[in-house]
């Protein structure tokens, strides 16, 4: 696919087609409708131009990738401000907002200008075997950007910022004399004043005022471009020049510095833009000057290496914001997934959907594999959706039209798979669902009520266990108006281990609870766990249990449940409530039931709905009263609930994540899943998998 990509800076807009076969085409270069070219117009008039601009450069039906030198939320697509572009005018922009209403037609995927060279970088061999790389933009402005190349992610702040550095305070002297600079953002003392390309010029100015003589002698005397002059002064090792640079690097040498102080997993910190590729070896010459001058504490005396060997300035096309503008937008036009097709899983990729109306996509954190899924891998159930996970957590990356601003782009949701209304949307089952890096939420679900917006705090590794646990405290919920003395939970997947955990912190802590497990694996597994039932059997019999009514809790496959409902039947218990959560095939029955369509009373209740639950209530030939329900999915309150639970205490639950993986990994346990009957993965027991997937890009 091709892609058109476009640059803006505070000089100059570039723009270029560019593919992943074929990389960066022909490059064609414009002066940018801004303040440095349009020094007379205003802010509206330049941010009308420059959309202008860039709407013509894409055709029609088109995808672009922009990088745009400000101070830029990507989530959003909402420019904050740009000095270079507009001086000290910090009213928000829409960027991403006009360009769509200016061209509608085509797909605009839009970052700031550092971070689209450090996606550049991030894919080049510079960054092979680096932990975090750090990327600086020394040009008409200064910025920077940090990756962790082992998540793919870019930290930020609730503005979608990070690495403003241009307007940090800074402190130069010439000769001991403080030097009084302004930043084109109008403030007065920003590292950019002094350390940009437009600061470099009126620090050379100053010199120049401050130093006469030196300055008549110097090469920077010459006539021409002050750029060029600097570049042949420093060649030839012109002392004015060099003490000049030297004088300008100092406050960018004292973000390093802090920088690989507060975060020594910083393994490269790189430099690009105008001034420092233009100068290349000088530039790097210069900072570490400084470095090596004034260190770090004791790792600059004792190791002075460490320092100097994460000092990279980057040679020109090496990060590129073009190719890291296609990058990015290759990237939010495909993502991965694991796929069910052919009678086996991989990883392939996707085409990522842009919300329509009322629609959001979100991108996956964390998703987990529930029972149901490994049954669909096995054959046992026929749901068509190929990208199945309906368990997980996820960040909204993109919203469509009319979508409350609850969820705004960077919110942490949480997705109820089960709507109440409309059997057509079962996430991960008839549509496709969380085991990807982009899901596309429908206007229903949206509307439904069935996205859940977290507490931007929540714990994301425990985001697996957050439906199952809601399912968990659904079915407690409902038992306790029955008042169970003993609880028998009956199966040993991980419904089963967090009703145990969770049964005393709602029905009560007096409650007797058994878990019937379905193998020796399982029961060993409950052995050795933390928090373990007061019973642990293969098979339940009237001994185990103690006084009073019995709650029976069946979380079991839709294979084994009737027979796990007439085993709990056939104890003779007193009162007896039974909640069917596992799966029952088509118009099950029992004859210890009679008339009681068990399939339909469990379908009675979908989606926390009727509340309280529809109970079949009946008197059987054993001669106890039974009460039986059922039910697929929940409501909203289930599921914060849980969420709830989950931050009272985590630990109680953390436990019964036995893996964790990322998509290839899944893939390859989901293999391994279809082809056995068992549960043992890479020699231990599975009760959840916990798929890694990521913060959204």
């Amino acid at each position: 696919m091709s892609i058109t990509v476009l640059d803006v800076g505070g000089t100059h807009l570039r723009s270029a087609r560019w593919s992943a076969e074929t990389g960066l085409g022909e490059v064609r270069r414009v002066p940018t409708p801004g303040l440095t070219n349009c020094p007379h117009a205003t802010v509206g008039e330049l941010r009308a131009a420059l959309v202008e601009a860039m709407a013509e450069a894409v055709p029609a039906g088109g995808v672009a990738g922009v990088s745009f030198g400000a101070a830029l939320d990507h989530r959003s697509g909402v420019v904050h401000a740009s000095a270079p572009l507009w001086g000290p005018h910090v009213e928000p922009f829409d960027l991403r907002g006009a360009l769509r209403s200016a061209r509608p037609d085509v797909r605009w995927h839009v970052v700031n200008d550092v971070t689209a060279a450090l996606l550049h970088l991030a894919a080049s061999p510079h960054a092979d075997g680096r932990r975090k790389i750090l990327l600086a933009t020394i040009s008409t402005g200064v910025a920077c950007r940090t990756l962790d190349t082992r998540t793919g992610g870019i930290p930020l702040d609730s503005l979608g910022l990070q690495g403003e550095i241009g307007h940090l305070p800074a402190t130069v002297t010439l000769d001991g004399e403080p030097v009084e600079l302004r930043c084109d953002c109008g403030q007065p003392g920003h590292v950019a004043a002094f350390a940009s390309g437009t600061g470099l010029r009126r620090l050379s100015e100053v010199f120049r005022d401050r130093h006469r003589n030196r300055w008549a002698r110097s090469r920077l005397a010459a006539a021409g471009p002050f750029e060029t002059t600097l570049r042949s002064a420093l060649d030839d090792a012109d002392p004015v020049a060099v003490e000049l640079l030297r004088t300008a690097v100092k406050p960018v040498a004292d973000v390093v510095r802090t920088a690989l102080c507060l975060d020594p997993e910083i393994d490269l910190v790189a430099f690009t833009g105008g001034v420092a590729t233009g100068l290349g070896r000088h530039y790097r010459d210069a900072l570490t000057c400084h470095l090596t001058a004034d260190g770090l504490y004791l790792t600059g005396e004792r190791d002075p290496g460490w320092v100097l060997d994460r000092i990279l300035v980057c040679e020109p096309d090496e990060a590129n914001g073009l190719v890291g503008a296609g990058l990015a937008a290759h990237a939010r036009t495909t993502h991965r997934a694991v796929v069910r097709a052919g009678g086996s899983v991989s990883v392939r990729p996707r085409a990522t959907s842009e919300p329509g109306p009322g629609e959001l996509v979100v991108a996956t954190e964390y998703a987990g594999l529930c029972g149901t899924d490994i049954q669909m891998l096995r054959g046992l159930r026929d749901d068509p959706a190929p990208v199945i996970g309906h368990e997980g957590i996820a960040t909204v990356v993109a919203a469509g039209a009319g979508v409350p601003a609850e969820f705004a782009v960077g919110t942490l949701v949480a997705v109820n798979p089960t709507h109440p209304a409309d059997p057509g949307f079962l996430l991960g089952h008839n549509v496709d669902g969380l085991l990807q890096e982009r899901t596309l939420l429908p206007a229903s679900a949206v509307d439904g009520g069935l996205v859940l917006p977290l507490p931007a705090d929540t714990d994301r590794t425990l985001g697996p266990l957050l439906e199952p646990l809601a399912v968990v405290r659904y079915a407690l919920g409902e038992l306790r108006a029955f008042a169970p003395r003993t609880l028998i939970v009956y199966g040993d997947g991980v419904i089963g281990h967090l009703a145990v955990r969770a049964a005393r912190r709602t029905l009560g802590s007096a409650t007797r609870v058994v878990l019937v497990h379905h193998t020796q694996a399982g029961l060993a597994f409950s052995e050795a766990a933390p928090y373990r039932a007061d019973v642990l059997c293969t098979r339940v019999d009237r001994a185990h249990l103690g006084p009073g009514a019995v709650g029976a809790l069946l979380a079991t496959p839709r294979d084994a449940t009737v027979s796990a409902l007439e085993a709990v039947l056939s104890l003779g218990a007193g009162e007896l409530a039974v909640d069917i959560v596992g799966g029952l095939p088509p118009a099950a029955t029992t004859p210890l039931l009679p008339g009681v369509d068990l399939t339909a009373a469990r379908a009675a209740n979908c989606g926390g709905l009727p509340d309280p639950a529809r109970v079949v209530t009946t008197e059987p030939a054993v001669g106890h009263r039974v009460h039986v329900f059922g039910h697929r999915g929940v409501a909203a309150r289930h599921l914060l609930d849980a969420a709830g639970e989950l931050a009272a205490v985590p630990e109680r639950y953390r436990d019964l994540i036995t893996h964790e993986t990322d998509l290839e990994g899944a893939a390859r346990v989901m293999r391994t899943l279809s082809g056995s009957r068992e549960r043992m993965i890479d020699g231990r027991r599975l009760v959840k998998l916990s798929v890694r997937i990521g913060a959204g890009k």
